[in-house]
């Protein structure tokens, strides 16, 4: 008798899917394959090129953080059902799993969605256009704050100059758009 009560407390508590939670935060539990997936949208939005990317940077882990504190519910849902429908729907438009598909047909299905949120087909991929339109933002907003584009790309200095005088811009030097 002890032996089944126990296992029948122990058994809500044991897992049998096989993908497991990698990232848990407020209100989202990201799955292995979603952490993925979010790594190589960013890496598709800003690739490695003369400078590091965002995959490279892990911009993924600041969309997550960003999408679960910064917005309010009703984005959060339709971000989450964009997030689930997003391999369905790279599927309708390349044809292919988004993680099959190479860069430029990435950019390519992406650029496609773009056109879609300023056309009439806006409702029938509503989520899936909201989900990438706050996931481009999100990867933006942290690409260019990241330590790496603040200190070595553009560095910011909170006083430009020095004090009380004016100084001209350098058209060869990179400046900070935040400075």
């Amino acid at each position: 008798m002890g032996i089944l009560t126990g296992s029948i407390v122990l058994f809500p508590s044991c897992d049998f899917s096989e993908e497991k939670v990698s990232l848990a935060l407020g209100k989202f539990n990201v799955m292995s394959g979603e952490e993925a997936l979010m790594k190589e949208l960013v890496s598709c939005m800003i690739p490695e090129g003369d400078f590091s990317g965002a995959g490279s940077l892990n911009i993924q882990d600041f969309v997550w953080v960003m999408a679960d504190d910064c917005l309010d519910e009703a984005s959060q849902t339709s971000f989450l059902e964009g997030l689930h429908g997003f391999d369905d729907g790279m599927k309708k438009l390349g044809g292919k799993s988004f993680l099959k598909l190479t860069q430029e047909e990435r950019v390519k299905n992406l650029s496609r969605l773009e056109l879609d949120a300023e056309s009439d087909l806006m409702p029938e991929n509503e989520n899936l256009i909201k989900f990438v339109q706050i996931t481009k933002y999100f990867t933006i907003l942290g690409y260019m704050n990241s330590e790496y584009i603040m200190t070595g790309v553009m560095p910011y200095s909170l006083v430009p100059g020095s004090y009380g005088t004016c100084e001209s811009i350098d058209n060869s030097k990179r400046i900070n758009i935040n400075a």
